[in-house]
């Protein structure tokens, strides 16, 4: 195999498995023999043999048989015996733990990112608004957030754009940030492109239509008073 088919051929292993190894339980000895698992596993779900395993390595085959067991032990691989029809013992592997154990560690951690963001999300918007404000909010416009974010399930971005609006328009205040945030959602405005939109069209100059001829009406008789006129006229 020359350098070119070594650089394009593909990773079997994905990057997150050499981030969490250490959550799972394994050590670096450990990470090779399941890599050398999990290639096997593409081809076959036979339980390849030890000579496979120790291929490559300094590993005596006691140590592999050690770490096959602790695989086993943290419930990453399962083996089991099969006797085909000629009475022949197969053992066969099974890693689908591995991938649901990793599978939990990287949601796990998924969580944690986007608690972390919320938070970190939130106290960016509270500064944001206690600086507009020039002063401190009072517990009912700290509900009214919580509502606006919990409740109403307002995209942060959408809440500083309501405030921004309402700030333009020298109209700062709970309630009529609130009335922008439900007249969006009137309009299922989601994103901040969509609400820039809405804007753009609420504060776009109306055209005006110039009429150069009302006619005059007697309210009082119910007659238009230039017909009325041009009548007079023909009969004198």
């Amino acid at each position: 195999m020359d350098t070119h088919q070594l650089k394009t051929r593909p990773v079997v292993v994905r990057r997150e498995l050499f981030d969490h190894y250490n959550e799972l339980g394994l050590n670096e000895k450990d990470l090779v023999i399941l890599i050398k698992l999990i290639y096997a596993a593409e081809v076959s779900n036979k339980q390849p043999s030890i000579e496979f395993l120790q291929k490559g390595s300094n590993m005596e085959p006691r140590e592999i048989t050690s770490i096959i067991q602790n695989l086993i032990q943290r419930d990453l691989l399962a083996l089991h015996v099969s006797k085909d029809e000629e009475g022949k013992f197969t053992e066969y592997m099974n890693l689908n733990r591995f991938y649901e154990k990793l599978s939990d560690i990287l949601t796990q951690e998924k969580n944690e990112t986007t608690h972390h963001q919320t938070q970190q999300n939130f106290k960016e918007l509270f500064q944001y608004i206690e600086q507009l404000f020039s002063r401190p909010l009072s517990p009912y416009e700290i509900e009214t957030l919580n509502q606006w974010i919990d409740v109403d399930q307002h995209d942060y971005t959408l809440i500083r754009a309501a405030l921004d609006e309402a700030y333009s328009h020298d109209k700062l205040s709970f309630k009529y940030v609130d009335r922008i945030l439900l007249n969006w959602k009137k309009n299922n405005v989601t994103t901040l492109e969509e609400s820039n939109k809405v804007r753009e069209k609420f504060n776009k100059p109306k055209l005006t239509h110039t009429v150069k001829h009302i006619p005059k009406f007697d309210w009082l008789n119910g007659e238009n008073l230039e017909k009325k006129k041009k009548k007079s006229i023909r009969n004198d």
